[in-house]
């Protein structure tokens, strides 16, 4: 083909190409379109497309006996993110204003579950991005489910080899369970764990110890939530899941 007309169609598809992203993404960033999350049973953990590998589960025990009575919390859109939000404020960590994702654009921008029953049953989903003190994006946090509620709350971020930005990941999935499930880790000490920061740090040194990709861990029955906490190695760093489900 003419040098002379190649170069603009060139031209035209990336121009076209620029447009319709800015137009459909809203500037907003997400690391978990490629990372299909498939819920299943304890001790199945996520699946990921790149290397996957025998996973390892961390074991836990939630036996501890109440000290009080637990109230869980309903999960919100609206309230939930709200509540997240000023939250992290405080722990120096910003959250954008929600992005509102439904109809066709489910399947393309809250594609979570590899369990085809299981993704279809999304009718709604909430985007937000996560950035650190710095203003350096670190991850998301979507809120699936029905139009009415969600029944799930997936925490997403990518730390880099030396895990440097784990404070922010604990900060984060603290701010979590004390706005998603309840604040009352240290009343009940789920797993046996003193405080979500002990988790993560379980996870950590148990993920650095496996020979697998993936490391998981389950905690079920906390506040009538189910929590799951996953590791896994990526050619970024690692990529830490927090999912929280009714």
């Amino acid at each position: 083909m003419n040098k002379k007309i190649l170069i603009p169609i060139i031209f035209g598809v990336i121009i076209t190409t620029i447009l319709i992203t800015m137009l459909v993404s809203m500037n907003q960033k997400s690391i978990t379109v490629t990372e299909p999350i498939n819920e299943k049973p304890v001790n199945e953990s996520i699946p990921i497309r790149e290397n996957p590998t025998n996973d390892t589960i961390i074991p836990t025990n939630n036996t501890a006996v109440p000290t009080k009575l637990i109230t869980p919390i309903d999960l919100s859109y609206v309230d939930s993110n709200s509540l997240m939000k000023s939250s992290l404020a405080a722990k120096g960590i910003s959250m954008s204003s929600a992005l509102k994702i439904s109809g066709g654009s489910i399947a393309k921008y809250c594609t979570f579950y590899s369990d085809a029953e299981k993704q279809n049953s999304i009718e709604y989903c909430t985007s937000t991005e996560l950035k650190d003190s710095e203003g350096k994006f670190i991850g998301n946090i979507h809120m699936i489910g029905s139009v009415d509620s969600p029944n799930a709350v997936l925490g997403i971020i990518q730390t880099d080899p030396d895990m440097s930005s784990l404070d922010d990941i604990k900060s984060t999935y603290q701010i979590m369970v004390e706005s998603i499930v309840c604040d009352c880790w240290q009343d009940q000490k789920p797993g046996n764990l003193e405080s979500v920061s002990a988790w993560i740090d379980t996870a950590k040194s148990h993920h650095l110890e496996a020979k697998g990709t993936t490391s998981s861990s389950k905690i079920t029955g906390f506040a009538q939530k189910q929590l799951l906490l996953e590791v896994t190695t990526n050619t970024e760093g690692y990529l830490w899941k927090f999912i929280i489900s009714n």
